[in-house]
């Protein structure tokens, strides 16, 4: 439910959408409704020639921390289709808005939910036959749609990489030890790419299916120019939480289908590389809603991608180097006195009202939030002084807090060499996996990630 003072803004994009769906589409805009999600989106119906058109449209993140745009994502939806893919028929963008129009297609996500085994083993063998006819499309059109073509084959490898870390490096706003180290290391040991540039998905994973039928490959704000192996790469961190069956099987399927030869020690470099690409856009992502916090914030969300896609990367160098990580025991429970107050904390959640889709989005999120402090009071101080202790240990001074400690180990990493990587890496992979603990609610839709190791390729 929205609140009244977030009224008018939400009448004004409903308007927005409207007009420019029935000038651009034809018919009337007989219902739309806001996605309960931290990313404005909503599901149209217009009225056309005696038929109900079904439409979605995807808005501009809140928190704009990419470094590519809604136009140049629009722009790539459009080349797909005209490639043969199965992707949404897109109408064009609003711009005002801004958002991209698109039809509304059929199906769901996370093949956890397909009906059989037969259906998951066609859905997959369709995914593999996309991705390949993906991989084989003419870059020219991508290029001249604003991708950027790197000028090398070691360019090639770290082409989303890059950009996210030129914006990383610019708009960040506090030290952080563990992308430093991790940074660091993607470029000291970044291989020549071994195959010409392709479009390359970068998120491959994000499909809908209909029973034993692939129905729209989604999302390509992440698209760059690159190595193919960086979407097979991606397949095992989106694989951790939506479903996507046994990755080294799928492989062989994305093989038989007529793509590249599989290159397992490049995919998992891509791997590493890939989720500190995302832990760095996320970083950013929390910098700019604590500067300037927005209703459809999900904090907990935004602070699961961080802990998450770092404890991927730091799996991956080290299955990369052949290091065998042993995370923290969990801690005891240590009640005190925050535990009332978070109990009627979340007794009042219970007790909101879900009238529409955003308002149960909101209570999810609170509830999420209430989850999240409840964990921080029962392990939070344990967890917190055993990273302090674990710095001082290794830069030889003892840090006041979180914060110092991060300042001081973020200039041990960037003095350090190359025979400092393991001690650092084991180091940075405790602390990452007492923070993934924290966040570890059950039920949680990150749950395996935030609990499990990478499994190896």
């Amino acid at each position: 439910m929205l609140v009244e003072e977030e009224r008018p803004r939400a009448d004004a994009a409903e308007r927005q959408i409207a007009r420019w769906i029935e000038a651009n589409v034809g018919g009337r805009v007989v219902r739309t409704v806001r996605q309960g999600r931290w990313r404005p989106a909503w599901h149209v119906d217009v009225e056309r020639d005696g038929r109900t058109l079904a439409l979605y449209v995807r808005g501009e993140r809140v928190e704009n921390f990419l470094p590519y745009s809604l136009e140049r994502e629009c722009a790539v939806w459009r080349l797909l289709e005209a490639g043969g893919l199965r992707v949404p028929h897109v109408h064009g963008l609003i711009e005002e808005l801004p958002g991209i129009v698109m039809d509304r297609v059929a199906g769901r996500s996370n093949l956890a939910t397909a009906d059989s085994a037969q259906d998951v083993e066609a859905v997959r063998r369709q995914l593999a036959a996309q991705i390949v006819q993906m991989h084989r499309l003419d870059i020219a059109p991508f290029v001249a749609a604003g991708l950027r073509l790197p000028d090398s084959p070691r360019a090639l490898t770290l082409s989303q990489f890059d950009d996210i870390h030129a914006r990383y490096k610019t708009e960040r706003r506090r030290a952080d030890p563990l992308v430093a180290f991790a940074a660091r290391w993607v470029e000291r040991n970044a291989p020549p790419s071994a195959r010409p540039a392709c479009y390359t998905a970068c998120d491959a994973g994000q499909f809908l299916f209909d029973g034993a039928e692939l129905t729209a490959l989604m999302d390509f704000e992440l698209s760059v120019i690159g190595d193919p192996m960086m979407d097979l790469a991606a397949l095992r961190i989106r694989g951790q939480w939506e479903d996507l069956g046994d990755i080294p099987s799928f492989y062989a399927l994305y093989e038989a289908a007529g793509g590249w030869p599989v290159d397992l020690p490049a995919i998992r470099f891509h791997t590493a590389a890939f989720a500190l690409a995302g832990t760095m856009a996320s970083c950013l992502c929390m910098d700019q809603f604590l500067a300037a916090p927005q209703p459809d914030a999900d904090y907990v969300e935004y602070l699961v991608w961080i802990v998450w896609e770092a404890k991927q990367a730091l799996e991956a160098i080290a299955e990369c180097i052949g290091v065998a990580l042993d995370p923290p025991a969990p801690p005891p429970e240590r009640h005190g006195w925050a535990d009332a107050p978070i109990f009627a904390m979340a007794s009042m959640v219970g007790e909101l009202p879900e009238a529409d889709p955003v308002a149960a989005y909101r209570k999810n999120v609170q509830r999420s939030l209430t989850a999240y402090l409840e964990r921080i009071a029962l392990y939070g101080p344990k967890l917190e002084a055993d990273y302090l202790a674990d710095v001082a240990r290794m830069v030889g001074e003892a840090p006041a807090d979180v914060a110092e400690a991060d300042r001081l180990l973020e200039a041990f990493v960037e003095a350090a060499g190359p025979e400092a990587d393991e001690a650092l890496l084991r180091l940075l992979h405790a602390n990452v996996c007492r923070r993934a603990f924290l966040l570890a609610v059950p039920g949680s839709l990150y749950l395996n990630g935030l609990v499990r190791p990478l499994l190896p390729v």
